[in-house]
């Protein structure tokens, strides 16, 4: 009935199966423990005030291709919506305004605009809310990274916060927010992009970072309970490869759990 050689899988299976439940059983109590502090988090609320001090906007950027909807990169749009909230009260109950640099996905940006409210309206200044601070520049990373550029150039930039898909137009407009004077944080879970954050932020989250922080910011159980299952599941695995190696090293076979 089983598969020779898939015990290993199986056992693995059933082992996420099963935390998956119980963790979201944990959500629903209400009792999940807490995930790490994250110091970028922390500098999100500082940033913000270093724009009011300065009489600039805070700019949010999810990326030019920050809206997929449709993809196996979907996971970071909505972690770009978890931020896009978070940043919306934030700026709200300080005080700051607010930029939102839209992504070319035309799907995505009813989605966007409502996060933006409900950020405003949670801090219950939805009259502060301007439709015009969001900005869509058409299809195309190059347009929508001049856009974006221009704007740090006009409006000055006391915080940028860039979360989420980035290609090729990360670099160039992390960089003008430097040279313009603006704080820098952000991240992407694009490992190939990584270079680009970590080069011109002053904080940055580290790939698979990003996931854990919009869960904390956030407060959803589902996502956190989603992060320590997956946190398990790494770990899980690193200690079977651990385990796979030594072993190996002292001469068992190995090959039959494995399917070789």
């Amino acid at each position: 009935m089983i598969e020779p050689g898939s015990w290993l899988d199986l056992g693995f299976l059933a082992l996420m199966a099963f935390f998956t439940n119980y963790y979201l059983q944990k959500a629903i109590e209400g009792t999940l423990p807490q995930l790490r502090t994250i110091p970028a988090i922390a500098a999100i609320e500082e940033g913000v005030g270093k724009s009011i001090e300065e009489d600039k906007p805070v700019h949010y950027a999810m990326g030019a291709s920050g809206g997929q909807l449709f993809s196996t990169l979907v996971s970071m749009t909505l972690t770009a919506f978890a931020f896009l909230k978070f940043i919306s009260s934030t700026c709200a109950r300080l005080g700051a305004r607010l930029i939102v640099h839209m992504p070319y996905q035309t799907e995505s940006l009813p989605m966007i605009e409502g996060m933006v409210r409900e950020g405003y309206s949670v801090e219950g200044k939805e009259e502060e809310f301007r439709v015009e601070d969001l900005r869509y520049y058409g299809r195309g990373a190059l347009t929508w990274t001049q856009g974006v550029t221009a704007s740090y150039a006009q409006e000055g930039v006391g915080l940028n916060l860039s979360i989420g898909i980035f290609y090729s137009d990360c670099p160039i407009s992390l960089e003008m927010a430097k040279i313009m004077g603006g704080m820098n944080i952000g991240g992407t879970g694009r490992w190939i992009m990584v270079y680009a954050f970590a080069m011109m932020c002053d904080y940055v989250f580290l790939g698979e970072e990003i996931y854990a922080a919009a869960a904390v910011v956030s407060q959803n159980p589902t996502m956190i309970s989603g992060i320590w299952v997956e946190e398990l599941g790494k770990f899980f695995s690193i200690g079977i490869t651990i385990l796979g190696v030594i072993l190996a090293l002292v001469g068992f076979n190995i090959a039959p759990l494995l399917g070789v």
